[in-house]
């Protein structure tokens, strides 16, 4: 058998075909891979649109992603009411007061078409289907179109994008294509573009700066290390600058979410308590199981894995559990990084074991299917409203456009191109319109008794109760 070159490097007939112009979509793939990126964004849409329809994507994250996006569509600052008031700072808290995330400028043009929630639905859908092209381009690189073809579906198909969708939309989902396109730049020898890429980064969100970090130390591996020591500096006075001045800054009471270095540096002095933290419960490490067996463990083969660090590492440490788990938008930041790792080590495998991996990779990410999301669109209750998704539409079609509503957090998104909505919470806000769930505990009261004592506090202050249906109480204020 042929001795195969070390992983970072390439013999020159590799090189000149790095560089080569086949590396875009040319003939008959010019067609079939947006197809098929197309197809399974598709899917992604409607898991997204039907989660909202049925009123499961709630005002966090839906509802605050679309006050920014509106707030800049209109030109005007991207304020959230709902959670600036919810965090009693008040109802002009600037949207990078939460989280530094002005790649979300990049939306506004599309509330120009279409100013509702469900249009960042599709933004999402479109960005998976950008990440599926990127991934083939990788894949055929190194191991031909037919198993590129797989690559991409199984990275269509992958279990964390299926999380990400059904909840709605995040930001984090902008770095899968990102962090795909600097891996294909950096595959293709140009460690410039790759870095700028990678760069980029620092814009979806702050704790993103780590990732550029580590991909500073990717193009250090790789032979650039000047290159790649710059890109690392910029990637740490990024995230500090991101975190602790600018956050903070617009937040005006330090960082709604703690300071990212706090917790790092807190963990360094207790080693013997930190890696009790990080490995307890148990759901941190079925996590990453979770993530590697569908790509039958390949990436722990590749140095492109070390990009996974700085989030794995982030939820490890963190105290909250909506972090550890399968659900979620968390996991699907790290899909890319695991797509590009297993496609390297593959291309080390013969070329029997290359294919049985494509085939293990399409295998799993269907059979997984059944377990994850999409499975809900094979059961025809998900295409229904049920008689509390019925109920609930009919509160909002009686909340009249141009007032302030304090609404249920699955009410919200469905107001949101109506006028201010405000999150119900523990405390009430005077708002002139209130609707509030009277059959289920819902975030952030999570007390039905509650839920439904602000009804009767509402009453008794003088708000005329317009509908009870047995699902929800809409009242308004003389």
């Amino acid at each position: 058998m042929t001795e195969r070159p070390p992983l970072l490097e390439r013999p020159p007939q590799q090189e000149r075909a790095a560089r080569a112009p086949g590396r875009r979509l040319r003939g008959p793939h010019a067609v079939a891979v947006p197809a098929v990126a197309l197809a399974l964004a598709a899917v992604h849409a409607t898991l997204g649109l039907l989660a909202y329809r049925n009123f499961r994507v709630g005002s966090w994250d839906l509802l605050l992603f679309d006050e920014t996006v509106r707030g800049y569509a209109g030109w005007g600052a991207p304020v959230q009411p709902a959670l600036g008031v919810h965090l009693d700072v008040g109802p002009d808290l600037i949207a990078l007061g939460d989280h530094f995330s002005p790649i979300l400028v990049l939306l506004a043009p599309l509330y120009w078409v279409w100013d509702d929630p469900r249009m960042l639905i599709l933004a999402q859908a479109g960005l998976i289907a950008v990440s599926i092209c990127v991934a083939w381009v990788i894949a055929r690189r190194v191991l031909g179109p037919g198993i590129a073809y797989a690559v991409a579906v199984a990275t269509g198909l992958a279990w964390p994008l299926q999380e990400a969708s059904v909840v709605g939309f995040h930001e984090v989902v902008f770095a899968v294509p990102l962090i795909l396109l600097a891996c294909e730049r950096l595959q293709a020898r140009r460690p410039g573009q790759a870095a700028a890429w990678a760069a980029s980064l620092m814009l979806v969100k702050e704790d993103m700066g780590f990732v550029t970090v580590m991909f500073g130390v990717l193009l250090a591996l790789r032979g650039w290390r000047k290159l790649g020591v710059w890109l690392a500096v910029a990637g740490l006075a990024g995230a500090y600058l991101s975190t602790s001045v600018i956050v903070p800054a617009f937040y005006g009471h330090g960082s709604p979410d703690g300071d990212y270095y706090e917790a790092f540096f807190a963990a360094l002095p207790n080693p013997v308590d930190t890696f009790e933290v990080v490995f307890s419960p148990v759901q941190k490490e079925q996590t990453v199981l979770w993530l590697l067996a569908p790509f039958a463990f390949l990436p722990l083969a590749s140095p492109v894995v070390l990009l996974t660090l700085p989030q794995l590492g982030e939820r490890a440490i963190s105290s909250n559990p909506n972090h550890w788990g399968l659900e979620q938008h968390y996991n699907a930041v790290l899909l890319p990084v695991l797509v590009v790792a297993a496609v390297e080590a593959a291309r080390r495998l013969p070329r029997r074991w290359r294919q049985a991996f494509a085939a293990y990779a399409v295998l799993a990410a269907v059979v997984l299917c059944a377990k994850f999301p999409f499975a809900d669109l094979a059961d025809r209750e998900t295409w229904r409203l049920d008689a509390h998704e019925q109920a609930a539409a009919q509160a909002v079609a009686l909340v009249p456009a141009g007032v302030t509503v304090e609404a249920d957090n699955e009410i919200g998104p469905h107001l949101a191109d109506r006028g201010t909505v405000l999150l119900l919470d523990k405390t009430p806000r005077d708002a002139p319109w209130v609707v509030v769930d009277v059959a289920r505990s819902s975030f952030p009261i999570d007390s039905l008794a509650v839920q439904r004592d602000r009804v009767r506090l509402l009453q008794a202050s003088g708000y005329e109760l317009v509908l009870d249906n047995g699902s929800y109480a809409v009242l308004r204020r003389p």
